[in-house]
């Protein structure tokens, strides 16, 4: 794992951008965007997650890392179907696949 306070703020930047991108899918109301609304929350929670137990040094912050990783892949590729019309989508793949490179062992 890279710096302990670079994934920190990648997990924080990542958390920042699915807000966003879900929040503003839900605004437009287009059901197409159902599967992308649900990935955001399910990598926003599990980053909020991730840089709370690395802020404390949880002894199974590096466990939790590698679900986190999974997650985000899973949000990149659903965002990334949405990207070419959507600029938050776009920016929420990028945080996703930043936090992965970051926080990867």
């Amino acid at each position: 794992m890279k710096s302990l306070e670079e994934c920190i703020e990648a997990c924080l930047a990542c958390l920042k951008a699915c807000e966003i991108c879900a929040t503003k899918n839900i605004e437009m109301g287009d059901k197409q965007v159902a599967d992308c609304i649900k990935a955001c929350r399910d990598c926003a929670d599990i980053c909020n997650l991730c840089l709370k137990w690395l802020s404390r040094q949880s002894k199974f912050s590096e466990e939790l890392c590698d679900l986190c990783a999974r997650i985000c892949e899973a949000c990149a590729n659903e965002c990334d179907k949405h990207a070419d019309m959507h600029e938050h989508c776009r920016r929420c793949a990028e945080a996703c696949r930043r936090c992965i490179e970051v926080c990867q062992k």
